[in-house]
């Protein structure tokens, strides 16, 4: 015997997994399926004849019972949007369709609805939505930061200019006491310029890093010393670190350099004093998937400094790591520190997360790669006297006043130059009548081979040839790879005459 049109009907209402109910007039349910039943954790038999305000909270119960007055007013069907909580809490995003049943003389008697559940929809909407500002955040921090690259190069060679003479300058002149005092005075402020140029840098992840093992929970200790004098007694500081060995692959000074950056912060947050909390872990990247997409697979040192400040509203949370930006007044701010911190973290091979709320703090999150069998590269010295023997040099420098300079130097030091302005020019002074003791090459030249390139070339015909770098900036991780392979020093615009002198003896003491 064939179902009739009323048992077929019943079995497709039963059958789908969107909640179908119907409703009389007085808002009390005639008819729920199995779907509608299942959210609510009840049974169909004990729905029928009760009320929203019976069987939902009284927010939910009240949108839905306007939503059902705006139906039968208009006679309409309607479609809306919204979350609902049913059993055990559960909330679930749904789309709903409401409209009128009526008699054969065309009376309303009452409305039915279908509720279809659309909270994965809304989950993978806001995913997509999330994804989308990450994208637009990375690739805004990207321009910003080849901006402030090209910026900081340029820079650079202007004061490799003012620093190179200055020094000449004082060289050359009468011992003067107020003449020395004008020279001293623009070789702090072309110092001052460098340090800001090393932050830019820092940002746009083309600052020469000496990464190697650096034990973060060794370092947090030292620099906790530090900063109980910066931070002053009104602020407790207060350190958590984890048990395990956290080892990451990260130059030590810049990692100081950002906690340190962070923790200032953080300080200028909580003028009437509070806590600053330091928290290192480990972590692996399926634990923080989703923070950047950038990560690669792998471990992470994980390092937490969170303070009880003034906090901060999302949308300024949003361009705290954009070079400039402060919302420090007074001049009191340069708005560079923490743009340093993510180009830090970013050139490292980690990221860095801020999550702040107004009136309740600030946690700004480190994460790091951790060391693994990676060992540690050579360091490039400092300022110490090493005197060096008269040679002579092949110099390479794309930009005219910085040559001119950076000859001047030389020539004072003692030595014969051979001076180039491009890769083409200096390997045909390679092979000219007059050999060369040592290459002092720009990383960055105007065309052609760049100095990575033309170092190899030199090293070709002169396997023995001594090579000095020397760059306002190295443009990515993998040029500052390549500099260190060659074993060459590279000496970061603007140096000084003695760092210049230091780095030829020490590559020449090595040959």
């Amino acid at each position: 015997m064939l179902p009739n049109s009323d048992q077929i009907l019943r079995a497709v209402i039963e059958a789908t997994p969107d909640a179908i109910f119907v409703k009389d007039l007085h808002g009390r349910y005639v008819l729920v399926n199995a779907a509608a039943a299942r959210f609510l954790g009840k049974s169909p038999e004990e729905i029928v004849g009760r009320h929203d305000l019976e069987l939902y909270s009284e927010e939910t119960a009240r949108r839905f019972i306007e939503d059902d007055r705006k139906v039968l007013a208009t006679g309409q069907a309607h479609s809306f949007e919204g979350i609902a909580t049913g059993e055990g809490d559960t909330r679930q995003a749904y789309l709903v369709t409401k409209g009128v049943y009526r008699d054969r003389e065309g009376k309303i008697l009452g409305l039915f609805g279908i509720s279809h559940d659309i909270t994965e929809l809304r989950h993978a909407q806001e995913t997509l939505e999330q994804t989308r500002d990450a994208l637009f955040r990375s690739q805004k921090m990207e321009a910003v930061g080849q901006l402030t690259g090209g910026i900081a190069h340029d820079f650079n060679n202007i004061l490799a200019i003012i620093l190179g003479n200055v020094e000449l300058l004082r060289a050359y002149l009468p011992k003067d006491e107020y003449a020395d005092e004008i020279i001293d005075a623009v070789l702090r402020a072309t110092l001052h310029g460098r340090d800001l140029t090393s932050h830019l840098l820092a940002f746009s992840r083309r600052r020469l890093l000496n990464p190697h093992p650096v034990d973060v929970n060794a370092l947090v200790a030292g620099t906790v010393r530090l900063l109980g004098r910066t931070l002053g007694t009104s602020i407790q500081l207060t350190t958590d670190t984890c048990p395990d060995p956290c080892v990451a692959f990260v130059d030590p000074g810049a990692l100081e350099a950002a906690v340190l950056n962070v923790a200032l912060n953080a300080r200028d947050a909580m003028p009437q004093g509070g806590t600053l909390a330091i928290h290192t872990s480990t972590v692996s990247l399926s634990d923080v998937h989703g923070i950047d997409n950038d990560l690669k697979p792998g471990q992470f040192v994980q390092l937490a400094l969170g303070d009880t400040g003034s906090g901060m509203p999302p949308d300024v949370a949003a361009r705290v790591f954009e070079p400039f930006f402060t919302t420090k007044s007074g001049g009191r701010g340069t708005g560079l520190g923490l743009s340093m911190v993510y180009g830090f973290a970013k050139q490292s091979g980690g990221t860095v997360t801020i999550d702040s709320q107004v009136g309740r703090g600030t946690t700004v999150t480190l994460l790091l790669p951790t060391a693994g069998a990676r060992t540690r590269s050579a360091a490039a010295g400092g300022d110490a006297g090493v005197s060096s023997a008269p040679r002579t040099i092949l110099l390479v420098e794309d930009e005219v006043d910085v040559r001119a300079t950076v000859r001047r130097q030389l020539e004072t030091l003692g030595h014969t130059v051979l001076a180039a302005d491009t890769a083409v020019d200096a390997l045909m002074l390679v092979q000219g009548p007059t050999v060369p003791d040592l290459l002092l090459t720009d990383v960055v030249l105007g065309s052609g081979m760049n100095g990575i390139e033309l170092a190899a070339a030199v090293r070709a015909v002169r396997p023995d040839l001594p090579v000095v770098f020397m760059s306002g900036y190295t443009a990515v991780n993998e040029a500052q790879q390549k500099i260190r392979d060659t074993g060459a020093p590279l000496l970061s615009k603007p140096f000084t005459t003695p760092q210049l002198e230091r780095a030829i003896a020490e590559v020449c003491a090595a040959r």
